[in-house]
């Protein structure tokens, strides 16, 4: 039988920092028949752990690590019926940590373990992608799809910087390579349009790569996914549209486009590359072309700060 409470811990989020900060915070929460410590080994492995811990009858799962480890537990958790679903807990200890964030979970890892064990509970929305291969899956910050998501594919083949120097040089291959708008043809909650987007994000969550505000306006607990599109523009528009997006002020842009909706669905003239809370879903050797996106309002029960 699983302890109540589990702590599902990725140790080698932030580049294997999240490790010392689990052994930091054994000491204030050790091993005890109340709070089990399980770790990961591999990727994808939350997804399967998570989903014996609660067919368990864990009631509380708390996940430490990133955006990429919330992903997982959730994806895992919602395998089971929603009275069955654990509440979640998130310590955050990864790169970006984009979902906390727009919690206002604490940053600091043993104030949010504190939360995490104590802390109120509130309903958080999540989402949910299926495509054209027949495949699906959750998500709970931002799924991106073309230039974002490029970056993403692009940025894991960089080993010799750190920081946002990745992401620059990311961008800059993105730019230079991979400058294809997409045609896409869209029904957003029944309402048909048409654009040439170069990057469409779609947002739970307010921001994404830790200091990218793509939607500061978003909330994870209005049962509604927001998004923005950035539509055909030259190879140097793109590079001066960054920061506009890191600071939240790309509304002001002539070719950024945003919306609200609950259902999407998306066809598309190229392969699309997508992303799902910065894991790579659908990469440079996509075949994807069709795509319906879903908010699940209140999927997922989680210690987070009260409202008060």
């Amino acid at each position: 039988m699983t302890s109540e409470i589990v702590i599902l811990c990725n140790p080698h989020a932030n580049q294997s920092k999240a490790a010392a900060v689990a052994s930091r915070l054994q000491q204030i929460a050790p091993p005890s028949p109340q709070v089990e410590w399980v770790f990961t080994s591999y990727p994808r492995h939350a997804v399967q752990l998570a989903r014996q811990i609660a067919e368990q009858g864990c009631r509380k799962l708390i996940a430490m690590g990133g955006d990429g480890t919330v992903h997982e537990v959730v994806n895992g958790v919602m395998h089971l019926p929603p009275e069955q679903r654990p509440i979640i807990g998130i310590i955050p200890v990864g790169s970006g940590n984009d979902l906390a964030g727009s919690l206002k979970i604490p940053a600091d890892p043993v104030d949010a373990l504190k939360l995490a064990l104590d802390g109120s509970v509130g309903n958080v929305d999540i989402a949910r992608i299926e495509d054209d291969r027949g495949h699906g899956e959750y998500w709970t910050n931002t799924l991106g799809i073309g230039f974002d998501a490029v970056v993403n594919i692009r940025s894991r083949s960089i080993r010799w910087v750190r920081g946002f120097l990745i992401y620059f040089l990311s961008a800059l291959q993105t730019i230079l390579f991979n400058h294809t708008p997409l045609g896409l043809q869209a029904v957003q909650d029944g309402k048909r349009w048409q654009a040439h987007l170069l990057m469409l994000v779609l947002c739970n969550g307010r921001r994404e790569g830790g200091a990218f505000w793509v939607a500061p306006q978003a909330s994870p607990q209005d049962g509604k996914l927001d998004y923005l599109g950035i539509r055909r523009i030259s190879r140097l528009q793109m590079l001066y549209t960054i920061p506009f997006v890191m600071q939240g002020t790309h509304q002001r842009l002539p070719y950024a486009c945003q919306g609200r909706f609950q259902k999407l669905e998306l066809v598309s003239d190229h392969p699309l590359y997508i992303h799902t809370d910065g894991e790579i879903y659908a990469g440079l050797d996509s075949t994807i072309r069709q795509i319906r996106v879903e908010a699940i309002p209140s999927a997922i029960r989680m210690n987070i700060p009260s409202a008060g």
